[in-house]
């Protein structure tokens, strides 16, 4: 017992360290990280009351109507199920995304294990505070931690041509999340580094991503509405050159000062690969290649989508690790007291990682204490809930309101949620409509919000200002909740 856990201690340290740093971070704030962990939580309570797969009538104007509704991301909700089971889904969500982000990591510094490079646990805690972004996005109860334990799986089984548990990888990241597809841009690199390793053409690497992803679509309880959905979506969004409407922050690229601020480390690191790269060592050491052209693909885009910083930090630092192997390799804390040369990038590195460290996470807890509280629409959701019919309609004026929403009440069904583009694609006049109205841009909205949209009550948080202002002023929209956070009107 005593030898495997000697064996395992930078695992067991990695998992410990994590674990403590994020359910800290995760705890000591009022709400969760991100707004759609409050529908990923709540639908995995509905995954493990239904099982699979979950009745869905709760927007009816959007792609995701009942008869069509596609759970993108079944299997992170059956990872998060049972953590539903036990306790309140704000522990739920918060307890099982401080234990998946330790798992990933734990993973990380057994991946850098079967490459023989040294000290893991420092390069794990590296990266965990490489960026305020980063940890933000695996912070949140969504599917990204995923794409990182898939990935990084994908490079060992690449690297190491098991392609049969290649595919199978692909299957699993098909079912827990929509962004797949990046599993093929990694295949066609691992064509290219064998190509250049070793003047090798092998398309096992393509085939296999394939077989799996197909795999996935097929056998599939949501098939075919799956693949129609996931159409929709590469079509809304990564073939966009911009956005017909306004969707989340994560869509949006950052500012350059903003991102040279928040990414240093990776962008450092990115660099400074570079620079200890010579040519030779390019085809000697395909691993240093292949996380050096996936890093050069995710910074291109993350000048596209701030989203694609949960993949930037990773694969720059592992080019980093890689670059640096030879020198890590030749390092030693005894040899700091023979060679003093030694000292200052033991020292350099070091502080790095307390003042990244600092930065970071002192950065990340402001960011936690802002947030709304759960409760923050618990007062008019169950409201709601308790005077109204079962599967009635409550128009809100927010496509973002959803996720709140669902989580405190599915006794009712709403407008529009998750993304705006579902409604817009189903029914644009509709959609135009839903926008005008909550806008304030029409001034008798009454008639429209019952006859149009089925709807006899109306929830609106206080940001809303034009429409509240409306609806004050009209003889048929009358207030019948109100607190801090909302407000809910009757239209008689």
């Amino acid at each position: 017992m005593y030898s495997m856990l000697k064996r395992h201690i930078s695992l067991i340290a990695t998992f410990v360290v994590c674990m403590i740093v994020v359910g800290f971070l995760q705890f000591s704030g009022p709400g969760l990280a991100g707004n759609d962990g409050y529908y990923h939580i709540a639908m995995a309570s509905l995954v493990w009351d239904q099982g699979l797969p979950v009745a869905f009538p709760y927007l009816e104007f959007t792609l995701l109507d009942q008869a069509h509704f596609v759970d993108t991301h079944m299997l992170f909700h059956v990872f998060q199920a049972p953590f539903t089971a036990f306790l309140d889904l704000e522990t739920a969500a918060k307890l099982s995304s401080s234990i998946f982000i330790a798992l990933a990591f734990s993973l990380f510094v057994w991946l850098l294990k079967q490459y023989d490079i040294p000290y893991p646990l420092f390069w794990a805690l590296l990266l965990l505070v490489s960026s305020e972004s980063f940890l933000y996005r695996m912070m949140m109860p969504r599917p990204p931690i995923f794409a990182l334990i898939y990935t990084w799986l994908a490079f060992h089984f690449l690297m190491q041509r098991k392609f049969v548990l290649l595919a199978v990888i692909a299957c699993l990241f098909t079912w827990t999340y929509k962004s797949f597809f990046i599993l093929f841009p990694m295949a066609c690199i691992a064509m290219l580094v064998f190509y250049v390793a070793n003047k090798e053409v092998n398309f096992k690497p393509l085939l296999a991503v394939g077989t799996g992803v197909v795999a996935g679509l097929l056998i599939n309880p949501f098939f075919p509405d799956n693949i129609f959905f996931l159409v929709d979506a590469l079509r809304m969004k990564i073939f966009a050159g911009g956005f017909n409407i306004a969707v989340g922050n994560e869509w949006y690229p950052f500012k350059t000062l903003t991102l040279l601020k928040d990414s240093a480390i990776p962008l450092a690191a990115y660099l400074v690969g570079i620079v200890l790269t010579n040519r030779d060592e390019w085809k000697a050491d395909p691993h240093r290649l292949f996380w050096f052209l996936l890093a050069t693909l995710w910074l291109l885009m993350v000048f596209k989508s701030r989203r694609f910083i949960e993949f930037f930090p990773p694969a720059a630092l592992l080019f980093f690790i890689f670059a640096m192997k030879p020198w890590a390799q030749r390092f030693s804390w005894a040899s700091l007291y023979q060679r003093r040369v030694w000292w200052f990038p033991a020292v350099l590195m070091v502080l790095l990682l307390g003042l990244a460290g600092y930065k970071t996470l002192h950065g990340e807890y402001q960011k936690m204490q802002k947030k709304a509280p759960v409760n923050a629409y618990q007062g008019g959701a169950l409201w709601l809930a308790k005077h109204t019919p079962a599967g009635s309609t409550v128009f809100h004026t927010d496509w973002d309101d959803f996720p709140r929403l669902f989580f405190h009440n599915r006794h009712n069904h709403y407008i529009v949620g998750l993304d705006p583009d579902y409604m817009r694609l189903k029914d644009a006049a509709r959609y135009d409509l839903w926008k005008r109205i909550s806008k304030g841009k029409i001034k008798h909205p009454a008639d429209l919000i019952r006859n149009q949209f089925g709807a006899e009550y109306v929830f609106t948080d206080k940001k809303h200002k034009r429409f509240i202002k409306i609806a004050k002023r009209s003889p048929r929209m009358k207030l019948v909740f109100s607190d801090k956070y909302s407000m809910v009107y009757r239209v008689q």
